[in-house]
This record gives C-alpha cells, sequence and structure tokens, in this order.
C-alpha cells in the first residue's frame, strides 16, 4: 500500500482544514495517509513514504507573506532528499496562497528535483480540479 504524508501548519484554519480534506481523498483512494503538524514532524516519518504534500507556512503579516516564519525554515532544514519522494505543495490563504506556493519551491529547490503539483485553496476546500491532480499525483 502506497503511504503518504501531509505535513500542515495547523495555527492556519483554513490550511490545517485544507491538510485535512487531502488527507481524508487520499485515504479514499485507498493509500495509508497520516496527517502530521509540522511541529511533531521527525525525518523518520519519511521512511517509506511514496507521497510528501506539504503545507504553507503562517504569517501574521499580509505583507510579509514571501518570508517564511521559523517553525517553516527549521522544518525545510531537517528535510533530507526528497528524491525519490513525489512532492507536492499546498496553501489556503484568502489573497497570497500563489504568492506563497512560488516562494515555498524556492527554499524546497535544495531538497528535491522536481516537485509535482502545488494545490491552492481560499477556504480549505478541495475542488474537482485539486481531485484530479490528486489522482494523477497518486497514479
Amino acid at each position: 500500500m502506497k503511504k503518504a504524508l501531509v505535513i500542515v501548519q495547523s495555527e492556519n484554519v483554513a490550511t490545517k482544514k485544507f491538510g485535512e480534506v487531502i488527507t481524508e481523498f487520499l485515504l479514499y483512494r485507498g493509500l495509508t495517509a497520516e496527517l502530521i503538524p509540522i511541529s511533531s514532524f521527525e525525518p523518520k516519518y519519511l521512511n517509506g513514504a511514496d507521497y510528501l504534500l506539504l503545507s504553507g507556512w503562517k504569517n501574521k503579516s499580509l505583507f510579509s507573506v514571501k518570508q517564511p516564519d521559523e517553525e517553516w525554515k527549521s522544518l525545510i532544514k531537517r528535510l533530507p532528499s526528497l528524491n525519490g519522494i513525489k512532492t507536492a505543495l499546498f496553501a489556503a490563504n484568502k489573497f497570497f496562497a500563489g504568492r506563497m506556493l512560488k516562494s515555498m519551491k524556492k527554499y524546497l529547490s535544495d531538497k528535491t528535483e522536481s516537485l509535482d503539483i502545488t494545490l491552492q485553496s481560499r477556504d480549505g476546500s478541495l475542488s474537482i480540479s485539486d481531485k484530479m491532480d490528486l489522482n494523477e499525483f497518486i497514479k
């Protein structure tokens, strides 16, 4: 059975909801999927993982969307090479999800050769298009 890890920052309600919905979708599709808060993540969780879905960082200010917080930076530093693990990024933000995802890609460039998909939501819901993208992602 394929294994997916969904790592989320739980302070952002919409992002947490988006992570929960993604995890439920992956479970429904027959994967072993686990939702893990960033604060609880340990690199050993990636053992045997086929997929990693990583949420965006939290920010207190609308004007700091391009700068991750320390918790997110720490997570990226702890990640081993992700080559061999299909990787996706997701963010739920009413205004700047696209910008956040673009910045997140830059931070992950040393960890993986390619990023398979990005998902964004304004309210934490999974669109039909997102479901189609996730189906392609887990093939």
